[in-house]
């Protein structure tokens, strides 16, 4: 999806959005100077409550 599709599928404005990305807060690939959303990985974030992965949540955990 592009920023327009993405705010046509959720209720964010453009500058929340672009503001987000900067943030690095909403999952997005970039080609070029283009913003893409993956509409999977959109549903994921939402299901978390908005929030991305962070490195230590992707980290394995150990019981001792």
């Amino acid at each position: 999806m592009d920023i327009n599709s993405l705010t046509n599928y959720i209720p964010l404005t453009k500058s929340t959005i672009y503001s987000m990305v900067s943030r690095n807060q909403i999952p997005y690939r970039k080609i070029g100077k283009k913003l893409i959303f993956n509409k999977e990985d959109i549903n994921n974030w939402i299901d978390k409550g908005g929030r991305k992965n962070t490195i230590e949540e992707n980290l394995p955990t150990f019981k001792l």
